[in-house]
């Protein structure tokens, strides 16, 4: 099936597109939003019959400064911040998700790390069974196997491996680093790799594909995303790390590296789970990739430019250091923007996320949930995805909708047309059935 993807038709379709990992995206986000506004979402998502299980995300920026008291400082800050978002959750929703990233989480060490644990255990409570996900992402030279045990001892159990401008040497470092995590019990290794990065060509992208497909991960994701490249376990997300760019494949190099990496993974027995992910095809890995699909959290975004997600809104930090430590040094939570999603934003939400994680809609799904007519709420849309269903990317029937194998590598473009920001300006009305 894969043998019949055409460059022509995937160069004739693909443009600029956002990621949706956020909708509506960052952009959007005025600065109306306030503290207060935040309050009341995490005080709303408590009164809830069945609360959300929590995630928090903890970012650690690289721009710390070099001089030993800027990790302290921002760490102190931290702290803060846990404290204060601790008060506003109830005592029962204790942290199910940890997931630790950022450019300088490569500067914390143990102790400092297993006091950041420790800051959260007391302020939120972390859950102690075996199906939680504690992640985190760090880089290959500070990670030697006692390095690794370490961590294990701390309660990771998800490691992000950054990985950026990998070339084919770097499968050694993997699979020592595989060697070590299978013994200590650690998730199998998603692999990330990034197209469009400094000086990728097609035989070095070839070489390093094959030493990967020998190491067998269950996992292998394609990001065409500029100068991104990590290694991850299931469960964290990947975070884009921008370098040089000079000497970068154009668009079109891009998409044949693209159509390369799908045909060889295809031919190893990988299956494509949406949003340039590759799995596996066994049972574990693609029930454990739903599992986390459909587990719904609120989300708490600590540090400088974290973003939170809570009830129907998304609320972000301050992004310069400068201000987010000015903020919490007056002990008040650092949230300096957001976006409340409305009724329209929530149904184009579920479609988008739908097309993004599955690659389909079934138009009930959505109908029960929004209490919509798919067809007509949608008839703009679905008019407008008539030239790429002729092409083959999209096969729409009357009661549902599904990407093609073509229509997968250009997800984020079909999801556009959902975008209201891109589509017809007149606004919709719910339509109760």
């Amino acid at each position: 099936m894969t043998r019949s993807l055409d460059p022509v038709l995937l160069d004739k379709h693909d443009r600029p597109a956002p990621d949706y990992g956020i909708f509506p995206g960052l952009v959007r986000f005025p600065e109306k939003l306030t503290v207060a506004d935040y309050r009341l979402a995490a005080h709303g998502s408590n009164e809830d019959p069945i609360p959300k299980p929590l995630t928090v995300h903890v970012h650690v920026p690289a721009g710390l400064g070099h001089e030993a008291d800027g990790a302290t400082r921002y760490l102190a800050c931290l702290k803060r911040e846990m404290a204060i978002q601790g008060s506003l959750f109830d005592d029962d929703r204790r942290i199910e998700r940890l997931v630790l990233a950022g450019g300088g989480v490569r500067r914390l060490d143990d102790d400092q790390l297993a006091g950041l644990l420790t800051e959260l255990h007391r302020h939120f409570g972390l859950k102690r069974s075996r199906d939680r996900v504690f992640a985190l992402r760090i880089g290959p030279n500070g990670l030697s196997p006692q390095r690794l045990t370490d961590l294990i001892a701390l309660g990771f159990n998800r490691l992000a491996i950054d990985m950026q401008g990998a070339r084919a040497s770097a499968v050694d470092r993997l699979l020592e680093i595989k060697s070590t995590a299978r013994p200590a019990y650690l998730h199998p290794p998603t692999v990330e790799l990034g197209l469009r990065l400094p000086g990728r060509t097609s035989a070095g992208f070839s070489a390093l594909l094959e030493g990967l497909v020998c190491l067998r991960p269950e996992r292998i994701s394609l990001s065409r995303e500029a100068g991104r490249c990590t290694v991850a376990w299931p469960g964290f997300p990947g975070a884009s790390a921008a370098g040089d760019q000079s000497g970068t494949p154009m668009r079109h190099a891009t998409l044949g590296l693209l159509a390369q990496g799908v045909e060889r993974l295809a031919r190893e027995g990988y299956e494509h789970a949406g949003t340039g992910r590759f799995l596996l095809a066994n049972d574990s890995s693609i029930s454990a990739c739903r599992d986390e699909l459909e587990h719904e959290t609120d989300c708490i975004g600590l540090g400088a430019g974290a973003i939170s997600h809570v009830a129907d809104g998304y609320y972000q930090n301050a992004r310069e250091l400068s201000d987010y430590h000015a903020r919490l040094d007056a002990g008040e939570l650092a949230v300096c923007r957001g976006y409340e999603l409305n009724a329209d934003d929530r149904v184009r939400n579920d479609v988008i996320q739908h097309l993004m994680a599955r690659g389909s809609v079934r138009y009930a799904t959505i109908e029960k949930r929004h209490r919509i007519v798919f067809r007509n709420y949608f008839a703009p849309e679905l008019q407008a995805l008539q030239e790429m269903a002729g092409d083959g990317l999209v096969d729409i029937r009357r009661d549902s909708m599904t990407l093609t194998p073509s229509g997968r590598l250009l997800t984020n473009r079909l999801a556009m047309i959902f975008d209201g920001a891109f589509g017809d300006p007149r606004p919709r009305y719910l339509q109760m059935i």
